[in-house]
């Protein structure tokens, strides 16, 4: 549906919120430019306040009648704390850009494993539906530590059916117990060997998937969750070493050769500041959030 330019220009709202865990939310964001340009495997760079930290967000969907997209935040650093803490339905944010990075390569792969850890079963699914599109045939392991870790299943159920989309638990909570790499290796075994593995979740989760899918000579497209601050190829932090050379993820990516990314550069590289992530996010949640929501309170009553 074609939008005036008047619409194009509002500023991002949100106007959906769900909460479907402790830490995880569905946000919709009104934002016509990102859902009539999205492909599937791009990302967005939302920054809630003209003080807060710019964070990127992987699109889930979109829809093109209402001008909205959707993205799954996992509360877990003060970027992320702050929009499901403080964002409700119809609040604008302060800016979104996107889509950025390079769409999934869509094509006719075959059979294929679609693997999910935590966050990324929602990174993944958009992925999965154009793959389908495409006429792959599409099977889905959604992988978490918990079943509070376990998102998108039953959107992945309505899509391919309960016996195409498998459930493990870390701690054999719910669904099969073990962890991304048991999927892959129990679907080799029972199913049949992949055309094709796509990963989306951490970054030492990938590695061990892609040890896998190497030593089974199966193609791996994996999403690698790098650092990311400019997210337009400026500031070389998202670097990622890929074979014999240097991406720049937020370009290039973020789905790339699973079984060629060289995944201990990324988990030391992530982890490299996480003492002052860590740092900052004490300090946000013990000491501004409050302010911040008895701020807010004030506004809303017309103190």
């Amino acid at each position: 549906m074609t939008k005036s330019v008047i619409e194009l220009l509002q500023k991002p709202k949100v106007v959906g919120k769900k909460q479907v865990s402790p830490r995880g939310y569905f946000l919709e964001i009104y934002h016509p430019l990102v859902a009539n340009n999205a492909k599937p495997g791009q990302f967005v760079t939302v920054q809630a306040t003209e003080l807060s930290a710019r964070q990127p967000l992987q699109i889930v969907d979109t829809d093109l009648q209402r001008g909205t997209f959707s993205v799954l935040v996992e509360a877990y650093n003060r970027p992320t704390v702050e929009l499901v803490e403080l964002f409700a339905e119809g609040e604008e944010l302060f800016n979104v850009e996107g889509p950025s990075g390079t769409p999934f390569p869509v094509e006719k792969y075959g059979t294929v494993l679609v693997v999910g850890h935590g966050w990324g079963a929602g990174a993944n699914y958009p992925v999965a539906k154009a793959l389908a599109d495409a006429g792959n045939e599409v099977y889905v392991a959604l992988v978490g530590g918990s079943r509070e870790n376990i998102y998108c299943e039953k959107e992945y159920k309505e899509l391919f059916g309960e016996d195409r989309v498998f459930v493990y638990t870390e701690d054999d909570e719910y669904g099969r117990e073990g962890g991304a790499p048991q999927a892959v290796e129990n679907f080799v075994n029972e199913v049949g060997t992949p055309d094709l593995v796509v990963f989306a979740g951490g970054a030492a989760v990938g590695e061990m998937v892609a040890e896998v899918t190497k030593a089974k000579g199966i193609k791996n497209i994996s999403l690698v969750p790098t650092m990311m601050l400019c997210t337009s190829g400026l500031c070389l932090t998202c670097r990622v070493k890929v074979g014999d050379k240097m991406v720049q993820n937020c370009l290039e990516g973020p789905y790339l050769d699973g079984n060629a990314v060289d995944w201990k550069m990324v988990t030391f590289r992530n982890g490299y500041y996480w003492d002052l992530e860590k740092e900052s996010l004490e300090y946000f949640v013990n000491k501004l959030l409050p302010k911040l929501k008895r701020k807010k309170q004030k506004a809303q009553k017309g103190e």
